[in-house]
């Protein structure tokens, strides 16, 4: 970006930070490298990327095409995750969700939201077969069980939790 601002009088300037480590107003950023043909309007469906964990600490990686996630908006209620699978990568999800605890989401990856991670009790809830032959598969917790993963680990490579409370209902 260093460049781009030395280059070009209108590129927006920094919003934040310091000489050293500028911070920049991320839509303005967009708008200007849209302006300038600098990049394009991706096309392409989002993904999510989940790492689940699931009995004798197994973990797998999986991605949800088209993802939308809703938040509960009260810690009793349920977050429910869906997006379109594969037919192998759903059953995969519900053999790990089938332990005697449950599956654990180590962290979810989704365009739009901060990382999430679910310590225990995500299950697959429902697998839907559209006409045009996809899947489409939906993942539940309880809220209570929901954390951000920050980045950085607690002693052990556990992930630090901060809990989210409060309305949430963030599509993604």
């Amino acid at each position: 970006m260093a460049c781009w601002r030395r280059r070009h009088g209108d590129f927006p300037a920094p919003s934040g930070g310091t000489d050293v480590h500028p911070q920049f107003d991320r839509p303005a950023i967009v708008a200007w490298l849209l302006a300038h043909d600098k990049t394009g309007v991706p096309v392409a469906m989002p993904a999510a990327s989940l790492v689940v964990v699931g009995a004798g600490r197994r973990t797998v990686r999986f991605r949800l095409d088209g993802p939308h996630l809703v938040l509960a908006d009260e810690a009793e209620g349920e977050d429910e995750l869906s997006g379109w699978s594969t037919d192998a990568d759903a059953d995969e999800l519900t053999a790990l969700a089938a332990g005697e605890f449950g599956a654990s989401l180590g962290r979810l990856t989704a365009p739009g939201t901060a990382p999430l991670t679910v310590l225990g009790q995500v299950r697959l809830i429902e697998r839907f077969r559209s006409g045009s032959g996809g899947l489409r598969v939906t993942l539940a917790w309880p809220a209570d069980l929901r954390g951000t993963a920050a980045d950085g680990s607690a002693g052990g490579g556990v992930p630090t939790i901060t809990a989210l409370r409060g309305p949430r209902l963030n599509p993604i």
